[in-house]
């Protein structure tokens, strides 16, 4: 069986991947896959064996990595963040943000998300074909972030193509992890100046907020470098995902899309979650056995590296009847792992990523009620995210 650690298994459409993933849930047990450059790792592909593993963190261990590739020596400091992680520590960073994240706070945010919804709304072409990724789907969630990071107007077309470059692998032809060294060091440099702008100056931010103290003392320079990382790149990117997906598949299912338009505020749940379910931005996550330990029929040892795919789990037809499917009124939908397993590394933007992909959609089918995709998705050649890079669009 191909290993969905390589090239040729994600060299192909979206359904030609689910094919693939259909066969290994197939099979008897869990496979090991081998790497090229490393060990190998076991790929967990059903739903039940996938939340098993997310909510048993002391068998199942966030601090080795969270990534097939073992990080190299010359990133590790500053790429590894809580969410590689294992409690308390990851727990106590956490908190230091997770207010801002709540439902509360996001509903009390609302509005000016729906200025720049509304903004980039009212940008889009008329009457011409336009690319959807670059024009609409990367510019809300970089402003999102940013602001609520502190980061100046002046500085976020540059956030948005550093962040970019290191999701999609640093330029690399095909990429299974984040990378580009380069990107990743411009980042944590640019997390470290605004850190201490922020010292000096605090505002109401995230940025300020990492420079207070825990456990009576500071983030460390890679601790905090690495905290504004991931908030950049994990808040950028799933949310300009899975809009770049919802015009796609909504485009690619007239029926869903007048269903929604029909009656927006009664499908617009559903519609998220089944975008997210179908889609998976975030493909897996990887975590490392502490223990010897028996998973999926498989035995597995100490020290082996085990990779959840959400993707396949997502589409697991023992929860997701006719997972293939793309249906808002899905009774299900919501159970999808597209933000995690309710786990302690469960999404924490969770909660800002629903509101931006129900304002930006609102605005959009309220401005352009004809808006759709006009030609299939150009997909990234990438096992770490199932992304869209480029769609091409019309009014």
């Amino acid at each position: 069986m191909i290993s969905p650690g390589t090239r040729a298994f994600w060299d192909r459409s979206h359904v030609g991947r689910l094919t693939l993933f259909e066969g290994l849930r197939a099979r008897p047990a869990i496979e090991f896959h081998t790497e090229a450059t490393g060990p190998g790792f076991w790929s967990v592909v059903g739903y039940d064996d996938v939340v098993a593993v997310s909510r048993n963190p002391e068998v199942f261990s966030s601090a080795k990595g969270f990534t097939i590739d073992d990080v190299p020596v010359e990133i590790l400091e500053f790429a590894m963040s809580m969410i590689a992680m294992d409690n308390p520590r990851h727990r106590e960073l956490r908190s230091l943000v997770q207010s801002a994240f709540t439902a509360a706070s996001v509903r009390g945010i609302t509005d000016w998300i729906r200025g720049y919804a509304a903004q980039i709304a009212a940008d889009v072409p008329q009457n011409a074909v336009f690319d959807f990724v670059s024009q609409v789907a990367n510019r809300l969630p970089v402003q999102v972030i940013c602001e609520l990071l502190g980061i100046p107007e002046s500085d976020r077309s540059t956030i948005v193509h550093l962040a970019g470059d290191v999701i999609s692998g640093g330029g690399q032809e095909f990429a299974t992890a984040p990378g580009g060294a380069a990107g990743l060091g411009q980042i944590y440099g640019y997390a470290l100046e605004l850190g201490e702008r922020r010292k000096a100056d605090p505002g109401d931010d995230l940025t300020s907020r990492l420079t207070a103290t825990v456990d009576g003392r500071p983030l460390t320079p890679a601790e905090f470098g690495s905290f504004v990382i991931l908030l950049i790149t994990a808040g950028f990117e799933t949310t300009r995902q899975a809009l770049a997906w919802a015009l796609h598949l909504l485009s690619a299912h007239p029926d869903q899309m007048q269903l929604l338009r029909t009656d927006f505020a009664g499908h617009i749940e559903g519609t998220i979650d089944e975008v997210i379910r179908y889609a998976s931005p975030v493909p897996y996550m990887r975590r490392t056995a502490t223990v010897d330990t028996d998973l999926g029929g498989a035995h597995i040892r100490t020290g082996d590296k085990v990779v959840m795919w959400y993707l396949s789990a997502n589409h697991d037809e023992s929860v997701f009847a006719d997972p293939g499917r793309f249906d808002i009124t899905r009774p299900n939908a919501g159970k999808h792992l597209g933000f995690g397993a309710k786990d302690i590394h469960h999404c924490l933007g969770v909660n800002l990523a629903r509101v931006e992909l129900r304002v930006m959609l609102e605005e959009l089918l309220t401005a352009h009620p004809g808006i759709r995709a006009v030609d299939e998705p150009q997909l990234l050649l990438s096992a770490f995210v199932s992304g869209i890079g480029a769609l091409p669009a019309h009014t």
